[in-house]
């Protein structure tokens, strides 16, 4: 019997019932520091009962209390936040079900994966790239974007020791372990995969065979100029053309990083970096996500093909509208929104001004459960049954509890909420293995015997489509904020086992304690000068996200989305270093 860690991660471990990871293929025999933890993060930081306004109740008080809020408001203004805190399609896909039949708002999930994903299907047809038996067949890499030695451990180790490029802002653990490493200046990767391709064109490297239009992409590149592509990237000619040397005789596989589609020109940068590979006739010679290509009707699980919700709220637009009282009530399961969410303080003042009713099931007591209204206590991934999937690899895993469960599944409560409101909906209560069946195509019974199912990727056919170009590029205003993976933290989790850490703010020029400020407002961190550092390029482990007075980070991010997928403009520009910032203790900027 097995388990699978259940994790927004790459690489969805899979362990036996004493949590030792299994040496599958591609899980390799070990685990990071957050799954090695799991076992003791498991009874700290708890939330045992339900609450009301931080008094213990039962859950069906508890319950009673949301049934009341819920009805007193138009579906049009209840907001149900859910993501990734949880991969298993029983926690995070099917309790939709319930806010889909009633009809509330929805989010857009876009605060992750969806811009590469949405521009990468433009070209494609699908996102869905190389799995790990194709790692295997590769003996170069580019990683474009992404802290693959923190937050993709097991693809690293396929390719730890084979010929390794990294493209990043920073001199990242990532780039100081590979073979060779450009650090561009921030917003400017789509310009250096420009400039890429316009050398593959002039040194006749290009094979045009799976493009559908090569001449449209030709006279694309070729109207940008050699020293706007320089001087927007920060690297030389000399530079370019040795990367364009390296892609035509290594045929490296790119992996491209979540981070590049929360960045300006983001959406831009991985529609035309999931080009290159194509300009070189390979058909999927990148890696981005491959959730689409496992054939899961996502869908489906959440009720969409029956009901809709009544609107669409962007993930980048919730603080605003929960601030302009278009959002009065808010049910979030599966994650972590003051922490995650751009503005998130208007959530925390909405719910301080009694304007938003916020609504939180989870194990821990996240930032979020700490100031909502109503609390109810989660199990987590070791003690319940679930069905998990990797965007990285094809296993389907049946997740086998292996600890006695504390609180209410997600499934259980949204049926008793359901009871509660009087919804009879069928598809509520059709049984979530039997849903399971239907949008997996898995013999659900199969799996829970054998433990893991291997799935056949679906890939896309045809011709690469050229178009759509990018019409215009933007160039970053003063100051760029850039987060990243910590090793010992997914996201906001395991602050349990290895502590609140303050946020700190890696750059070439302050030392000491001041401000960050936008037009958005202000928040306060503690600056540390890094050598490797460009200037222009804050560094912050998204593991920290609240400044030294307890304000989300993400307040000062805004509102911007992507062109493609939405997902919000996280590594924001527009940023100023204020006046009142101490640098080095004494002298003043």
């Amino acid at each position: 019997m097995v388990h699978a860690c259940t994790r927004d991660c790459y690489d969805t471990c899979i362990f036996d019932d004493n949590h030792t990871p299994l040496n599958i293929f591609p899980i390799n025999g070990f685990t990071c520091s957050r799954g090695i933890a799991d076992l003791k993060r498991n009874y700290m930081n708890r939330i045992d009962t339900a609450y009301i306004e931080g008094k213990p109740v039962s859950i069906e008080q508890a319950l009673d209390l949301i049934a009341n809020e819920i009805r007193k408001r138009r579906k049009e203004e209840i907001l149900h936040v859910d993501y990734d805190g949880n991969q298993g399609l029983l926690t995070w896909y099917f309790p939709a079900r319930l806010w889909n039949v009633m009809g509330t708002a929805s989010t857009d999930y876009s605060i992750c994966s969806s811009e590469g994903h949405e521009a990468i299907k433009l070209h494609y047809g699908s996102s869905v790239g190389a799995f790990p038996e194709d790692f295997l067949k590769f003996e170069s890499f580019v990683i474009w974007g992404s802290e693959s030695a923190f937050s993709f451990i097991h693809g690293w180790n396929l390719i730890k020791d084979k010929f390794k490029i990294t493209i990043d802002v920073r001199l990242s653990e990532t780039a100081k372990r590979s073979d060779k490493r450009y650090i561009v200046k921030p917003g400017s990767d789509a310009y250096l995969a420009i400039g890429i391709m316009k050398k593959l064109f002039e040194k006749n490297w290009a094979n045009t065979s799976l493009l559908d239009e090569p001449t449209k992409l030709k006279e694309y590149v070729f109207s940008f100029k050699d020293d706007e592509i320089e001087e927007n990237t920060g690297l030389s000619k000399s530079q370019i053309e040795e990367l364009a040397e390296i892609y035509y005789e290594r045929r490296p596989l790119t992996i491209i990083g979540f981070a590049l589609g929360r960045s300006l020109n983001g959406g831009d940068a991985i529609s035309l970096i999931s080009l290159i590979p194509a300009l070189l006739g390979m058909r999927r010679g990148f890696y981005y996500s491959n959730s689409q290509g496992l054939g899961i009707d996502f869908r489906y699980l959440r009720g969409l093909h029956k009901y809709s919700p009544s609107r669409i709220v962007g993930m980048a637009d919730v603080g605003k509208e929960v601030e302009e009282g278009k959002i009065t009530f808010m049910f979030v399961w599966n994650s972590n929104p003051l922490h995650s969410l751009p503005m998130s303080d208007r959530i925390q003042e909405a719910v301080k001004e009694g304007k938003l009713f916020l609504v939180v099931h989870d194990p821990f007591w996240s930032e979020t459960a700490k100031i909502a209204n109503v609390v109810l206590p989660a199990p987590t991934y070791l003690e319940k049954e679930d069905i998990v999937y990797s965007y990285w690899h094809n296993y389907l895993v049946y997740n086998r509890p292996i600890l006695p469960k504390i609180g209410i599944t997600e499934i259980e409560l949204m049926r008793k909420l359901a009871n509660r409101l009087e919804i009879l909906d069928e598809i509520l209560y059709e049984n979530e293995w039997l849903a399971i069946s239907k949008a997996t195509n898995v013999d659900v019974e199969e799996l829970k015997i054998k433990g893991f199912i291997k799935v056949t990727p679906k890939y896309p056919d045809g011709k690469v489509k050229v178009e759509p170009l990018p019409k215009q590029l933007v160039k970053p205003n003063e100051y760029v904020v850039v987060f990243s993976s910590h090793p010992n933290y997914t996201n906001s989790q395991f602050k349990e086992v290895y502590g609140n850490k303050a946020t700190v703010v890696y750059n070439s020029e302050y030392e000491g304690v001041g401000f960050l400020h936008t037009k958005y407002g202000k928040v306060k961190v503690l600056f540390k000068k890094d050598s490797s550092m460009q200037k222009g390029v804050l560094f912050v482990f998204k593991s920290s996200l609240f400044d030294l007075n307890g304000k989300p980070f993400n307040s000062i991010i805004g509102f911007t989305k992507g062109k493609y997928g939405n997902t919000p403009i996280l590594n924001t520009d527009s940023i100023r270093i204020i006046k009142e910032i101490e640098v080095d203790n004494n002298s003043r900027e």
